[in-house]
Order: structure tokens, then sequence, then C-alpha cells
């Protein structure tokens, strides 16, 4: 149980880090249009992210079993997922359509 929480935690720790990383690198305008593209279908945005989810998996375990790691999947994988769920939130608008209104 012990380590299922410091996976967790650390889980949390790389969602957040990635979160404001993309956030950084990745201009606002930019950002939007992947959310357009991202979530235009939710149907869509769900297949895609299992399908992902699915591969970063697989290749993971694919390179962990060729160098006798294959112990540390149940870490490993889940991390590198956190990094995706990271960047996927980091693409949601947070600005509505009427804030630029309220300034003026």
């Amino acid at each position: 149980m012990r380590n299922f929480l410091i996976s967790a935690a650390v889980d949390i720790v790389l969602i957040l880090v990635s979160y404001f990383f993309f956030r950084k690198i990745i201009s606002g305008p930019t950002r939007h249009r992947l959310y357009e593209k991202f979530f235009s279908s939710f149907a869509k945005f769900i297949i895609y992210v299992f399908l992902v989810t699915i591969a970063i998996t697989g290749l993971t375990a694919l390179i962990l079993y060729r160098t006798w790691f294959i112990a540390y999947i149940n870490i490993i994988a889940p991390a590198l997922v956190s990094i995706l769920v990271g960047f996927l939130i980091s693409t949601v608008p947070t600005k509505g359509a009427g804030d630029d209104k309220a300034k003026e």
C-alpha cells in the first residue's frame, strides 16, 4: 500500500509539472486549436486517449521486457501516461468567451 501511495503522489506531481510545462511552452492560440481538434468529438477523444494509452503502455512494456526491468512497469507506464494527461489538461482553455469584454 505504501508503494501505491508513493506512486500515486509521483503521478500527481508529474501531471502538475507537465501541465505547467506545456502551458508555458505552447502559446494560447495554439493550445486553443489543439483543444478544438482533440475535443471536437468527445467519443473520438475517448477512443484516441484509450489507443494512445495502450500504445504508451505497450511500448513501455516492450522496452522494459527487453531490458529486464519489467517489474517496474506498474510505476513507469502510469508515469508516462500522467505526462499525457498533463498535456491534455494544458490544452483546455482557461478564459471564457466573455472574459475580454470584462476588461473594457
